[in-house]
């Protein structure tokens, strides 16, 4: 009976030892499988984040673009106006500069 017992515990023991060697086993198999996909995460999540960004600054450009040429729009009609309004004073201006030339230094 001792003979028994002290083999039934040897076997115990022994499927024990299976047990926690298979608990190792899988325990390092369910960490290296939850690494990866921790790190496909990140790895995605950077991808997205990149694309968010590109897209933000692309649109971002296309919007200063309109705005740009709009402001040159303004700045090229307030030339054209500025230059309408000051081109009929430029003969008058010319005869008083020619005036003031002439007093001052004779023929």
């Amino acid at each position: 009976m001792a003979e028994t017992m002290a083999d039934e515990i040897r076997a115990k023991e022994a499927a024990a030892r299976e047990i926690i060697v298979s608990a190792k086993s899988e325990g390092a198999r369910l960490l290296a499988s939850a690494r990866t996909s921790g790190e496909q995460s990140i790895k995605e999540a950077r991808q997205k984040s990149h694309r968010y960004f590109r897209d933000q600054v692309k649109s971002a450009e296309s919007e200063a673009e309109v705005a740009a040429v709009k402001i040159v729009e303004t700045g090229r009609a307030e030339t054209e106006r500025f230059y309408g309004e000051k081109k009929s004073r430029t003969s008058e201006v010319a005869d008083w500069l020619v005036k003031e030339v002439m007093s001052t230094y004779g023929d």
